[in-house]
């Protein structure tokens, strides 16, 4: 069953690299379109950060967090609905404080409720939304890039919630913990420097 929903993914993901490339806010020079969104918030730092952290996070509950990882998936497609109706944040901060919280919750070391982990996974999905907006602004491109980064992204999330939550022993647990804290400090610095210019 677990085999038969990943060749799926891989098979849509497939398909979807056909799209047509956008010419702007490219990662990769050349690289546009699903494409490049793909690429996005697996080569942007702070994205990184967000979707590690936020999995870390969400993958310290003993039961799959299907629900949270839903919220998530919502978070983005807001965002995206946002975007296309021409409602356009772009800036790095939100990713940046959605990464340092989920850091802290993470290093917190005990599970969220629904409300709180819920939250913070829509507030992270928008953010990262928001912060992949292609520079050329075109209907058809901004939309394409917009799902391959909403598609990385969940994936990213799931695959380190997943593992997260497989990670059991004592020293495992701590190891994430302290992974979190990295995150959450590193996260911090980074907004403190920009505040402060």
């Amino acid at each position: 069953m677990f085999m038969r929903r990943i060749m799926t993914v891989a098979v849509v993901l497939a398909w979807l690299l056909l799209a047509g490339e956008a010419r702007a806010h490219d990662v990769v020079p050349g690289v546009g379109g699903f494409s490049g969104g793909l690429l996005h918030p697996l080569l942007v730092p702070a994205h990184v950060l967000a979707l590690i952290a936020l999995g870390l996070a969400l993958g310290q509950k003993k039961q799959r967090p299907n629900a949270d990882l839903t919220l998530f998936v919502v978070g983005l497609g807001v965002g995206i609905g946002l975007i296309v109706t021409a409602f356009s944040i772009t800036t790095d901060l939100a990713v940046l404080a959605a990464a340092a919280a989920a850091g802290i919750a993470t290093a917190i070391g005990r599970p969220l409720p629904l409300a709180l982990s819920g939250s913070l996974a829509i507030i992270a999905g928008v953010a990262i939304a928001f912060d992949s907006v292609p520079q050329e602004i075109s209907m058809q491109t901004t939309f394409l890039a917009l799902v391959g980064t909403a598609v990385s992204a969940s994936v990213v999330v799931g695959l380190v919630a997943e593992a997260a939550r497989r990670l059991t022993r004592d020293w495992q647990r701590v190891g994430m913990r302290i992974v979190g804290s990295w995150i959450a400090a590193a996260v911090v610095m980074v907004l403190a420097l920009r505040l402060a210019s």
